[in-house]
Order: structure tokens, then C-alpha cells, then sequence
């Protein structure tokens, strides 16, 4: 089984298959009114277990790029889609654990504020740290 393989064929939802418990505990969280994170998780494809990723970053500025141990921490591969002040951009990625952040207007490094875990990138700021595993859910804060 290959991860970086996205699949387009047709799902079986049995219930003994991993893509039914994982589409019946999302059913479940809707349903009972628990928050999806800020990132939101989704499986794409439940045999490669890759999830798409929504990265989302609020404010006024020129651009908003994100940089990662996941594109090579490219400042200009992956750059955020504008749609008033709330930029965004998605990404499709296996499970694991993944440091970025947001490049702001090409020169200034910004952790993202909606991340749960952040850590010293060992040069003088931080990083964001995102986690991807079906027990780790990050909480979207309500307005």
C-alpha cells in the first residue's frame, strides 16, 4: 500500500473496514456538535490514509505563503488563496508529523496562531507543529 497515492476508485463501507468507523465517528462528532479543528482532517483516501488539509491565516497583507518540512520549506510553492482579510490554501498529506509556517508578504516567518504545539526551530523562532493521527484532533475555537 502505497500512502502518497491518492485512489479514485469506489469505497466499500463495510464495518469491519477502517473507512466506515473513521466516516461513522465524523457522522458522530457533526452529529453531537463537536468543533473539527481549525485544520480539518478529512480522509481523501482511507486505504493510503492520506487527509486533506486546510491551512487557514487571517489578516491584511500582500501574501501569505506556506513553508514546511512537507514542501521543502518552499516560501513561494504553496501560497494561500485570498478571499477578503482570511487567507487559505489545502494540501493532501499522509498521516505524521509536520513543522511549518506562514511566510507574510515574502520576508517575515509567522507561526501559525490556531496551532496547538509549537517549538523552537533552533535559529531564533518557532515553528508550527502539526500533527496528523486519527487520536489527535485539533479544536476549532468558535467566534
Amino acid at each position: 500500500m502505497n500512502s502518497s497515492t491518492l485512489s479514485s476508485g469506489v469505497i466499500s463501507l463495510s464495518k469491519g473496514s477502517r473507512g466506515f468507523w473513521t466516516t461513522f465517528l465524523l457522522a458522530a462528532m457533526l452529529f453531537l456538535g463537536v468543533g473539527l479543528s481549525a485544520c480539518v482532517t478529512v480522509p481523501r483516501d482511507p486505504q493510503a490514509d492520506n487527509v486533506l488539509v486546510s491551512f487557514v491565516f487571517v489578516g491584511r497583507h500582500d501574501s501569505v505563503c506556506l513553508s514546511g518540512d512537507f514542501n521543502g520549506w518552499s516560501s513561494e510553492s504553496n501560497c494561500l488563496e485570498r478571499k477578503g482579510d482570511q487567507w487559505s490554501v489545502q494540501l493532501v498529506l499522509p498521516p505524521g508529523t509536520y513543522r511549518y509556517g506562514f511566510v507574510i508578504d515574502r520576508r517575515e516567518w509567522v507561526c501559525d496562531p490556531e496551532a496547538l504545539i509549537q517549538e523552537d526551530d533552533g535559529f531564533g523562532k518557532k515553528n508550527s507543529v502539526l500533527v496528523i493521527d486519527p487520536a489527535v484532533t485539533k479544536r476549532h475555537s468558535e467566534p
